[in-house]
């Protein structure tokens, strides 16, 4: 199996494309319309998107600009917490801008409780707006973000409610559990077999855990990386819902998915330059969290669509 494939498709469902179906035969639609409309009076359920990525314990509802997230389960909610207390204080240290969460309804019902921001302008950077041209000023600048975001202080971002980085470990536990779950009935003897082992020699390698932990961003893609209208510098940096205390090979995971090796590998080449750790074994971790995501996206396969679903035959051929 290799772990260099793409990164699965987001779950994004716009409510244009389903006129038919109102928000009252949608019930997770109205429930949402219903809770944004008390700030939102204008907002209609023909407006804005659901996105359900990665997984289901946070929702993202976005329109006209807006972004809103839903918490769907009790961490979920302590994460959404951390990452509008931490916020603030990224903006002013990174280069890029960040959203700040400007609504926050907080319920007695914690499955209730969302924020909203506005987003930053900005247009996302897809591969084919990278060329010649603008090639090694992104280069610099998505290398300077991650520099200076992964040398925000860890003990700063704990203090202001962050997960440690004993929860990104147990996070790994859960995960390794729950995949080999999933895709036991669904694999050869010798492809489970390897998952397995795989799963058994990642959560006993020493050399990836006893590392400099960072505070990363978690969900890098090239939809939450915005650059300028004329595609000449990252102007903008969003979806911060993932945000941790991790190891920084997370974060270059997501990147070298988006964009490739030789583009990911320049970037993280430049990062060491700026003074950041990129040495062999964040190159290596790297490819690591790349199959740690390709499991990732057969649990989300399954919660989303089921084990038997052409999703999850998706998922698994990028596993392979």
């Amino acid at each position: 199996m290799s772990d260099s494939a793409s990164s699965a498709s987001s779950a994004v469902a716009p409510i244009a494309e389903h006129e038919a179906e109102s928000s009252a035969a949608r019930p997770d639609l109205a429930r949402y319309l219903f809770a944004l409309q008390e700030h939102f009076p204008e907002l209609s359920d023909a407006d804005f998107a659901i996105d359900e990525r990665p997984t289901r314990d946070i929702v993202r509802v976005d329109w006209d600009g807006w972004q809103a997230v839903f918490a769907t389960t009790e961490r979920a909610e302590t994460r959404l917490q951390a990452m509008a207390s931490v916020m603030p204080h990224l903006r002013g240290f990174l280069s890029p801008t960040v959203p700040i969460w400007e609504v926050d309804v907080q319920c007695a019902d914690w499955r209730r409780s969302w924020r909203a921001a506005q987003q930053p302008e900005g247009r996302p950077l897809t591969p084919e707006l990278i060329v010649d041209q603008n090639r090694e000023r992104l280069v610099r600048d998505l290398a300077g973000f991650f520099h200076e975001l992964h040398g925000f202080s860890v003990e700063r971002a704990r203090s202001l409610g962050v997960e440690s980085y004993r929860a990104w470990r147990d996070e790994h536990e859960a995960l390794a559990h729950r995949s080999q779950s999933i895709l036991r009935p669904l694999l050869s003897w010798s492809d489970m077999t390897w998952a397995r082992r795989w799963w058994s020699r990642f959560l006993e390698d020493e050399r990836v855990w006893s590392i400099e932990p960072a505070l990363a961003h978690g969900s890098i893609d090239s939809r939450c990386l915005l650059v300028d209208p004329l595609v000449r510098e990252l102007a903008a940096v969003t979806d911060w819902q993932e945000l941790r205390v991790a190891d920084p090979a997370l974060d270059f995971a997501g990147l070298v998915d988006a964009y490739g090796t030789d583009l990911g590998w320049r970037i993280v080449e430049h990062y060491g330059s700026l003074g950041s750790t990129a040495d062999a074994s964040l190159f290596r971790r790297v490819r690591l969290q790349q199959t740690v995501r390709r499991f990732r996206d057969v649990v989300a396969a399954a919660d989303r669509h089921g084990p038997e679903s052409e999703p999850m035959a998706e998922a698994i051929k990028r596993l392979r």
